[in-house]
């Protein structure tokens, strides 16, 4: 048996290469004329997403709208969730394509005004574009617990002028969810839900040290706005990546490029040093080597720097 197949196998291979017809193969179906694959849209210009079935139909901006037959109800429901979670990583994180795919905790979000798990930076840049007013707050997910919110609540100063460095001030308080349950870090009253915690907590004034915070009122997310929940790619024609002034872009730094050196100061909760960063040649990424050349001459890799190193100790550096 074992000859016969190889004896096949050389003699179906050599009439292969010789392209000669073989009397006993079976016909062949003709080859069917297949259209090329077409760009239809990018994330951004999808308005919605319908799924009835097997059939999907994705809308553009401009009404135009993409139909596609799939075998079987849940394989067209993969397709429509592929798309939605797409959609949520580059163009707007709070936002869904289609009802049927949308996650039960981004439907308690977009009810509620609540952020995404936003890093702190990010929170802070969006009450310092709102022109912060007494009371405004942001709520969000926190980064390292699942269950758990972060209210962050604005008080201005009136030692200083508006617009001005300090002139408003920011505190960090936490809801967790326990159960079907709602709780504020502090207060043992549980709430059925978020909503009835955050309508009593309307008018209230949360304490924080020594400081007072009122809550008044809510900045929920914006369409389509950018923070580091979205993905964002560089654009074709140039190459370049074109940032949003609210987006922050940072370089990572690994410990053994700092040297440490003199103790400069001390501040509310950092030590500050001074120190040299030195930093990769031009043979990394081009964007990187752009970023670091702060003198005409690149040759020299070695930059003179300020650290400001976060006190240990502190009670919110976990968050």
């Amino acid at each position: 048996q074992g000859t016969e197949t190889f004896s096949h196998r050389r003699y179906f291979g050599r009439r292969g290469r010789n392209k000669e017809p073989d009397p006993k193969a079976p016909a062949q179906p003709p080859e069917r004329n297949e259209p090329k694959w077409c760009h239809f849209c990018d994330f951004r210009e999808i308005t919605h997403v319908v799924v009835k079935e097997s059939r999907v139909t994705i809308h553009r901006q401009d009404n135009k709208c993409l139909e596609v037959v799939l075998p079987s109800p849940g394989i067209a429901l993969s397709l429509v969730s592929l798309v939605d979670g797409y959609f949520r990583l580059t163009a707007d994180s709070s936002h869904y394509l289609c009802h049927d795919v949308a996650p039960p905790r981004l439907l308690m979000s977009i009810r509620n005004g609540i952020h995404g798990p936003m890093q702190e930076e990010f929170v802070f840049a969006k009450l310092r574009r709102e022109e912060p007013e007494e009371g405004l707050y942001i709520i969000r997910w926190s980064v390292l617990d699942f269950n758990r919110m972060i209210l962050s609540v604005v008080k201005r100063s009136h030692q200083q002028a508006p617009g001005t460095p300090g002139a408003f001030k920011y505190r960090q308080f936490r809801i967790q969810k326990k159960g079907d349950s709602f709780v504020l870090e502090g207060w043992d009253r549980e709430f059925p839900s978020l909503r009835e915690l955050l309508d009593v907590l309307k008018g209230c004034t949360l304490r924080s040290g020594e400081e007072n915070f009122t809550v008044k009122r809510c900045c929920p997310p914006k369409p389509g706005e950018i923070s580091d929940l979205l993905i964002t790619r560089k654009a074709k024609d140039n190459g370049k990546q074109i940032l949003n002034l609210t987006q922050l872009s940072f370089h990572q730094i690994r410990k053994n490029e700092i040297t440490q050196r003199a103790h400069l100061g001390q501040g509310t909760r950092t030590n500050i040093y001074d120190g040299v960063l030195s930093v990769c040649g031009n043979s990394g990424n081009d964007d990187e080597a752009e970023y670091f050349s702060t003198e005409q001459n690149n040759n020299s890799r070695e930059m003179h720097v300020i650290l400001k190193v976060l006190d240990p100790s502190h009670r919110d550096i976990a968050l």
